[in-house]
C-alpha cells in the first residue's frame, strides 16, 4: 500500500508540473500575440515560471517578500513590450535554478535611457534627471532597496496617454505614490491637515506637482522633497499665474482648447478657482445672469440712441 502511495506521488508530481508548464506555455502565447518581445529569445523559457502570479521569493536581508511575477497582457501594453528578457537581465538567468547572486546585477533606468536619448540629442535630460534624483527623499532608501522600479514597474509601465482624460491621468501617476503611502487614503491623510478636502484633491492634483520643485510643463521632476520643502500654500496653486499650476494644468488646456474651443475653455477654466463656486450649475446661472446683465444694458442703450434719433428728426 505504502509503495502504491510513493509511486502514485512519483507519477502525479511530474505530469502537474509538465501540465503547468503546457498551460504556462499556451498563456503565454495567447498574451503574447501584440508583443515582439515575449515571443523573442528566451522570453518564452522565462515566462513559463514567471507568469504565474504566485511567483515570489523573500528577501533575507528585510524579510520582504518580492514579487517576481509578469502579467503577459500588461507586458504587451507596457512601454518595453518590444524588449526581450535578456536585452535588460544579466544571461546567466538562463540557468536554473538562478544563482541568488544574480538579484543584484543592478539594472539602471537612466542608464539604458541614456543610450536612447543619444539618438534623440537628450543626453542632457537624462542627466538631468539622475542629478535631480540623487538629491531626492528617496535616494537614502536605496539600502532599504528602493529605486526607480519602485515607483516604475519595468513589466507594465506605460505613460498615460495624453488624450486621456485628465482624471484617469492624475489616477495613474497617483497610484504608485498611494500605495506605498496607504495612510494617505481617506478623509484625513497625514501631514495633510492642512489641506481642504484631500479626497478631493488626490483626483484633481498629482502628488508630484505639490512634493517636487515646479520644472515647467515638459517634464516633473524626480527630485521628491521632504514634507517640510513640498508646496503647502493654496496661493501657490491657486492663482491665475500660478508657475505650479501652470505644470499640472498645461496639457489639461491644451486638451479642453481642442474639445471645447477658447471661449467656452475661457468661461470654464478649472485650473483657476478662486471666485467660483465649483458648482457647475451655481456658475452656469451666475454667468447667464450677467449675460442678461449685459444684454440688458446693450438694449437700454439702443433704445435710448433711437429716442435720441427720433428727437433729433422731430
Amino acid at each position: 500500500m505504502l509503495f502504491s502511495i510513493r509511486m502514485t506521488v512519483r507519477v502525479a508530481v511530474p505530469m502537474i508540473l509538465l501540465l503547468a508548464m503546457l498551460s504556462a506555455s499556451t498563456a503565454v502565447a495567447a498574451g503574447a500575440s501584440a508583443a515582439d518581445g515575449l515571443r523573442s529569445g528566451d522570453s518564452a523559457a522565462c515566462l513559463r515560471c514567471h507568469q504565474m502570479s504566485t511567483m515570489a521569493r523573500r528577501n533575507h536581508d528585510t524579510g520582504k517578500v518580492v514579487d517576481l511575477s509578469i502579467h503577459p497582457t500588461l507586458y504587451a501594453q507596457s512601454a518595453h513590450r518590444a524588449l526581450v528578457c535578456g536585452d535588460c537581465h544579466n544571461p546567466g538567468y538562463q540557468r536554473y535554478p538562478h544563482r541568488s547572486s544574480l538579484a543584484d546585477e543592478g539594472l539602471s533606468c537612466v542608464g539604458c535611457h541614456r543610450e536612447q536619448a543619444k539618438a534623440n540629442h537628450k543626453v542632457s535630460t537624462m542627466d538631468a534627471i539622475e542629478t535631480e534624483y540623487q538629491h531626492s527623499i528617496h535616494a537614502p532608501l536605496e539600502s532599504d532597496g528602493f529605486s526607480c522600479f519602485s515607483c516604475h514597474d519595468a513589466h507594465d509601465f506605460r505613460p498615460e496617454s495624453k488624450a486621456a482624460p485628465p482624471a484617469q491621468r492624475v489616477a495613474a501617476d497617483n497610484a504608485p505614490c498611494l500605495d506605498c503611502h496607504p495612510e494617505q487614503r481617506g478623509d484625513s491623510p497625514a501631514g495633510h491637515d492642512w489641506l481642504p478636502r484631500p479626497s478631493l484633491h488626490w483626483q484633481a492634483v498629482r502628488c508630484v506637482d505639490c512634493h517636487t520643485p515646479v520644472n515647467g510643463p515638459e517634464r516633473v521632476s524626480h527630485q521628491v522633497l521632504s514634507a517640510a520643502d513640498s508646496a503647502r500654500n493654496c496661493l501657490q496653486c491657486h492663482t491665475r499665474d500660478s508657475k505650479l499650476l501652470g505644470q499640472l494644468y498645461t496639457w489639461r488646456s491644451d486638451r479642453a482648447l481642442e474639445e471645447h474651443g477658447f471661449f467656452r475653455q475661457a468661461l470654464y477654466n478649472d485650473a483657476y478657482i478662486v471666485g467660483m463656486s465649483r458648482n457647475d450649475t451655481l456658475d452656469r446661472i451666475s454667468l447667464g445672469v450677467l449675460a442678461l446683465v449685459l444684454l440688458g444694458i446693450v438694449a437700454h442703450a439702443t433704445g435710448r440712441w433711437v429716442a435720441y434719433r427720433k428727437r433729433s428728426r422731430s
